[in-house]
């Protein structure tokens, strides 16, 4: 599986609506106009209608609908309820920052919260790994337990599952793959290996960053493991692991990458400043899996 089997998963009979809050930069319409021309979205764009008009000419865009918001906090109310309303498919960050755009999704009575915990999954294609790589959660959730870390599992899950087929190996990362109760990752790792396990998942933890990638780096390390070498998803201990991981992914390896919010009543695009035109693609289109 490569990203460019993904992309032929997206049903493009349908397109699916995009709500972009406050989109005030030309990557995004310029990421916008690639995924519209390739007839996988329509877009709704809550924002200064001014703004909105130079940005559209400029891209060329086509196919999108405008809704005047003057504010990025306006933006993101009309935004969310058109969404509940039936209006829209996906929600996608604009010009807004990340707290303003998270907030107002996780109110109960009127945003579009559906379980206890927002994750963010991203998923890489290197050329230095033989399939796609899942990796969570090295951009929202800061202070991991163990309750955190199951959510994550299981929030990454459920995306995983539209993309490829079970069984699902799944990696409970930790810097040593012996328990040692001054690093409780590895307490945790076990545990949530032995539950997932429990619920018919290959699942092992604690497991090292060598031994998730390499099955000689297990032998050589006497370690039996099913799944090294042949990991799909990778629970990370800590944000700032998963973080680590993925921004070497992209700048040593060259990774191929997007990513996607999970957790919601639907799926959260959060775009960064330093994405490439690519990356900004591929996490449209992880949305319309």
């Amino acid at each position: 599986m490569r990203y460019a089997d993904i992309y032929k998963l997206i049903n493009v009979e349908k397109p699916k609506t995009i709500n972009v809050v406050f989109p005030n930069s030309k990557p995004v319409y310029e990421a916008l106009k690639v995924a519209t021309d390739k007839g996988l979205i329509k877009s709704r764009l809550y924002g200064i209608v001014e703004n909105i008009n130079k940005y559209t000419k400029e891209t060329s865009l086509n196919n999108f609908t405008i809704i005047k918001s003057d504010s990025p906090d306006e933006a993101i109310k009309n935004a969310i309820k058109d969404i509940r309303d039936g209006k829209g498919d996906v929600l996608m960050k604009g010009s807004i920052a990340t707290a303003s755009f998270l907030s107002p999704v996780l109110k109960r009575d009127t945003g579009l919260r559906k379980g206890e915990l927002l994750s963010h999954i991203a998923v890489c294609d290197t050329p230095g790994y033989h399939k796609i790589l899942f990796v969570t959660d090295g951009a929202i959730n800061i202070d991991l337990d163990i309750d955190k870390r199951r959510a994550l599992a299981d929030n990454a899950i459920e995306f995983v599952k539209r993309i490829i087929k079970p069984p699902i190996k799944i990696a409970f990362a930790a810097i040593i793959e012996k328990l040692n109760e001054k690093i409780p990752e590895t307490i945790e790792a076990r545990i949530l290996a032995e539950e997932f396990t429990k619920k018919g998942y290959l699942a092992e933890g604690p497991i090292a960053l060598d031994v998730i990638y390499s099955s000689l780096a297990a032998k050589k390390k006497h370690i039996d493991s099913k799944i090294s070498g042949d990991v799909d998803l990778i629970i990370g201990p800590n944000i700032t692991t998963s973080n680590f991981l993925l921004k070497h992914m992209i700048h040593i390896d060259k990774a191929d990458v997007g990513g996607i919010v999970m957790g919601a009543k639907v799926p959260l695009v959060l775009l960064s400043r330093s994405d490439d035109s690519r990356s900004k693609l591929n996490s449209i289109a992880l949305s319309l899996v």
